[in-house]
């Protein structure tokens, strides 16, 4: 049985953020999740931190199942030892610049038996000898490989952030486990298509998406080494290029909505709002007939009885613009979106996975 992802899984990928709940024109204010910079890099992702993630994650992975007993045991809330751990189990940059790219949200899934026999660690925590004990074994296109708890670890942590105060490491989760199998399965295709990134472009890439390309930056506010640092942003730059050669390179990006007259009028015009409309038209308008150039284009539609001229538009009529844009943007990232996932979905399904313990 392979691991096969879900197509409605929701992201932002080269640029382009898929749509959640809450989103968009008409979103419900309550629903925006804010980006609390230095928990996390989930803002390569979406909009969240790392908890809020954790806590959507666990919500579809319950409703996904069906299954009650599939969920993590609650903890008392009284209970020091659950708060320490709580503390130290805080995401680095790792989940959000790999995931981001091949489509974060881990929700449905399928655990295949791929046949292997073995024996997991026994324990949610480990000690330093146990860092390099088999967790997990996969299968991709017949070759098997085993996971040791470091290099699941290390796939989204520091080693120094799971640690407790005892000196010993909490164990790799079984999400943790799957996004590292399939990251590795994506790296693995994007090498047999003859991916390489330079120096270059990983600089491009991290002060595109990370806002800096200093590794001892990154690996400060993320609590990891330069080193891991650098592997996270060489591997997400390759499945950048993985992802735009697979699906193109799409260049929608979500407008931006008009700025409110200060008296609350939406009747209030100016030429800026005319203005701010045919620039997201762009070539449906013909600027030497201050007119649409087709009466069955998208704008033309939407403004087939709101007219305006270049000089004077409206709030609202800027805001019809806004939300013309919105619905076209939308469209082209859902189709992005469900594109990547089908290839992603192919490669999948030809893994199988055996995880040596379900820990949450």
């Amino acid at each position: 049985m392979g691991l096969i992802q879900k197509k409605d899984e929701k992201d932002e990928i080269d640029g382009i953020q898929i749509i959640e709940r809450g989103e968009g024109p008409d979103g419900d204010e309550d629903e925006k999740i804010d980006l609390v910079a230095g928990t996390s890099a989930e803002h390569i992702a979406a909009g969240t931190t790392a908890e809020e993630e954790d806590a959507r994650l666990e919500a579809k992975i319950a409703a996904d199942a069906a299954d009650e007993n599939l969920m993590p045991e609650e903890q008392d809330e009284d209970d020091s030892d659950a708060d320490d751990h709580a503390s130290k189990h805080k995401k680095t940059m790792i989940a959000a610049f790999v995931v981001a790219i091949v489509i974060a949200a881990v929700v449905g899934f399928f655990i295949g038996n791929g046949g292997f026999g073995g024996k997991g660690v026994g324990s949610s925590t480990l000690t330093e000898d146990q860092l390099d004990s088999t967790v997990a074994s996969y299968s991709y296109n017949g070759k098997k490989s085993d996971i040791t708890a470091r290099e699941a670890i290390e796939s989204q942590y520091s080693l120094d952030t799971v640690k407790d105060s005892n000196g010993n490491y909490t164990a790799p989760s079984s999400d943790v486990i799957l996004s590292y199998v399939r990251n590795k399965i994506l790296l693995d295709a994007a090498e047999d298509e003859g991916i390489t990134v330079s120096s270059k472009e990983m600089k491009k890439y991290a002060e595109d998406s990370i806002g800096t390309s200093d590794y001892d930056t990154m690996a400060k506010q993320y609590g990891v080494s330069k080193d891991q640092a650098k592997q996270i942003v060489r591997q997400s730059a390759t499945l950048q290029k993985l992802y735009k050669k697979k699906v193109g390179d799409a260049s929608a990006s979500m407008p931006t909505a008009p700025t409110e007259p200060s008296d609350g009028n939406e009747d209030t015009a100016s030429k800026d709002y005319a203005d701010y409309i045919i620039n997201l038209a762009g070539d449906e308008w013909d600027s030497s007939k201050g007119t649409w150039k087709d009466a069955d284009s998208t704008y033309a539609k939407a403004f087939a009885d709101d007219a305006f001229t270049a000089d004077s538009a409206t709030y609202k009529q800027a805001m019809t613009a806004y939300y013309t844009a919105y619905q076209q943007y939308s469209s082209q990232a859902s189709s992005a979106s469900s594109k990547w996932t089908e290839y992603a979905n192919g490669l999948y399904a030809n893994a199988n996975i055996s995880i040596y313990g379900l820990f949450a």
